[in-house]
């Protein structure tokens, strides 16, 4: 390298890591005033450093060393810096060098230098609002790393690419990434981030990727091309084609205490600018979430946490509603009342409403770090043993049933009941105002083995298998339907929570509860059964044709249970969509005043 032919000048400090503008580079990091700092030029490919250019005193400002070179093939040099002597990888690095592939320890990483070239072909982001939202939260590797899968690009972003008309066909309308940013999966340190009191040093992998890394940067591994740089391109790429099919991105990031709140905002920033993703799930301290949930580049970006604050009065953007909560809440009580547990129903009649002014809610009934769905109506017990850590990790109540038998059971009696248990569950969570969120494979019965914090493996068990089994075909097209049956009835989505009163004079609250008999809702403890009437006039748009209305009967008793069933306006007539033990049917005769619904069972009628 000829350092003749390139000049370096004071740099801008407020560009960190190495930014390409035009014919120059500028390169920009923090260390203590008074540091010797060097940029540390390598030649692709090889291993001796081409050059070191110190950062000279004209290019400190406070703790920021920054100088902008000009004259550099920058596409031919990777880079790191030397601070008093001591070589640093850049935290705020675009891509990396040495990472490409999976699971092996790397002996030099280095920052490598992207621009942002890309054609995104008119691309952006999609704001869709929440109450059109359905999520499908997913593992870049394990969603079709395994066999079954028949991905072409299997474990990449490319297999997402391949499985976008099956995501469409099933009715979403965003994923959620797991972290598929540069981050560690080997490090040789104690690893303190998720495993708590039973910290083990050395772990041997860590597969889900809250751990420490490069928040910057794509995941090189996740690529499918090995050349430098492709994870880069790869990833617009994935997330352009997801939005010409109508699906939004969204990504968790797991920021380590202690992390720089400057740091943080720059990178959600950076993959909002860069990469177009719709949506950022972060758990950070609560004053750095107050940075990011009224910062204004991100006003319009969907903001995921577990604990905003639902107080309208706090949001300055409270009129584009980009905040969600995303927690457990609903999942217990949902798993606790669909195994029929006592005293659940003003809880779950509640959460089945909530809809916040403010701030979303994001329902779910299982996660990466919980029983699948199909092991929470399988298992009681959790069975990490092949965690490495005698079955301590993870959560201790899970509340599953197994319905009879533990793990699998060719008893068809079982089988039988852990399919209804399982469309109860989906039902709950597509059925309630807030937001949807399916954990990859649980519409296709995906099994952990009873394993419910596979945080370290990388194989069949924290795969997504793509099951053909009949009942997996049968709970694949019932959610296919469920889908649908929400998307097409807006009063099951409305923008705001409903007021349970007739607050426009439609001669019916918008919605209301009911029970054994109709308009006299029984929350007593002991009992397992309620209903639920939508009026449909309510979710009538822009003088489009009135919608149905509908009654939902939710009954988690082990005994067949009558229900009462209100007047039907205008002379209609109450007709059956579907039930959890029998699926979708054609509308049936009308029902006037009584229905009976059988055990453990959602029935679902419209009046139209």
């Amino acid at each position: 390298m000829d350092l003749n032919k390139i000049k370096a000048y004071r740099g801008n400090p407020l560009m960190m890591g190495a930014t390409v503008i035009g014919d120059t580079v500028n390169f920009a990091i923090t260390a203590r005033l008074g540091s010797k700092c060097e940029l540390v030029l390598y030649e692709k490919g090889k291993n001796n450093e081409a050059a070191r250019i110190p950062f000279e005193n004209a290019q400190v400002i406070g703790n920021v060393f920054a100088m902008s070179i000009e004259g550099l093939d920058y596409k031919k040099y990777d880079y790191n810096f030397s601070i008093d002597g001591k070589i640093v990888t850049d935290a705020y690095a675009k891509a990396l060098s040495g990472k490409e592939k999976w699971g092996i320890v790397p002996t030099d990483i280095r920052g490598s230098i992207v621009s942002s070239e890309f054609d995104w072909q008119n691309d952006a982001p999609l704001r869709r609002p929440y109450d059109e939202t359905i999520i499908y939260r997913l593992h870049v590797r394990g969603f079709t790393k395994h066999v079954s899968s028949k991905a072409k690009h299997k474990g990449t972003y490319l297999g997402i690419v391949d499985k976008i008309p099956y995501l469409k066909k099933l009715g979403i309308t965003m994923i959620e990434l797991m972290p598929a940013y540069e981050f560690n999966e080997m490090e040789s340190h104690v690893a303190t981030s998720m495993k708590g009191q039973f910290s083990i040093e050395n772990p041997v992998l860590n597969y889900w990727g809250y751990t420490s890394g490069y928040a910057f940067a794509p995941k090189a591994s996740y690529a499918y091309a090995t050349k430098p740089g492709s994870e880069v391109e790869e990833f617009k790429y994935m997330v352009r084609e997801l939005h010409r099919n109508g699906i939004e991105v969204s990504m968790e990031y797991f920021f380590p205490e202690g992390t720089n709140p400057t740091l943080i905002l720059d990178a959600l920033h950076y993959w909002v600018m860069e990469y177009h993703i719709d949506g950022i799930h972060a758990n950070c301290e609560k004053a750095v979430m107050k940075m990011i949930q009224t910062d204004n580049l991100l006003s319009t970006t969907k903001i995921f946490t577990y604990n905003f604050a639902t107080d309208t009065d706090f949001y300055a953007n409270v009129e584009n509603k980009n905040l969600a909560n995303f927690n457990d809440d609903f999942m217990v009580s949902a798993r606790k009342f669909i195994k029929g547990d006592e005293d659940m129903l003003n809880t779950i009649s509640y959460k089945i409403k909530a809809n916040p002014p403010a701030v979303a809610v994001v329902n779910y009934v299982a996660n990466h770090n919980t029983f699948t769905l199909y092991d929470a109506v399988s298992y009681d017990k959790k069975y990490n043993q092949a965690n490495g850590e005698n079955n301590r990790d993870g959560a201790v109540y899970n509340y599953s049933w197994n319905c009879g038998a533990e793990g699998d059971t060719r008893k068809r009696k079982i089988n039988e009941l852990r399919k209804h248990q399982i469309k109860n569950a989906l039902s709950l969570v597509l059925l309630s105002q807030g937001v949807p969120m399916i954990y990859a494979g649980d519409e296709m019965c995906n099994s952990q083995k009873g394993n419910n914090n596979p945080y370290c493996l990388d194989n069949e068990i924290s795969w997504t298998n793509w099951n053909t089994t009949a009942m997996a075909k049968e709970i694949l097209d019932f959610t296919k339907k469920l889908i649908q049956f929400r998307k097409q009835h807006k009063i099951l989505h409305l923008s705001s929570e409903p007021r349970l009163m007739d607050y426009k004079s439609y001669g019916l609250p918008d919605m209301s509860y009911h029970g054994s008999k109709a308009w006299y809702a029984d929350f007593s403890h002991f009992n397992r059964h309620f209903s639920v009437m939508y009026c449909g006039k309510y979710a009538t748009i822009d003088g489009k044709e009135d919608e149905a209305d509908l009654f939902i009967a939710y009954n988690m008793f082990w005994e067949m249970i009558k229900f009462g069933i209100p007047s039907a306006r205008n002379k209609r007539q109450w007709k059956v969509v579907f039930a959890t033990d029998s699926g979708f049917k054609e509308p049936s005769d009308g029902i006037e005043r009584m229905l009976q619904v059988p055990p453990r069972s959602i029935v679902v009628l419209m009046a139209k």
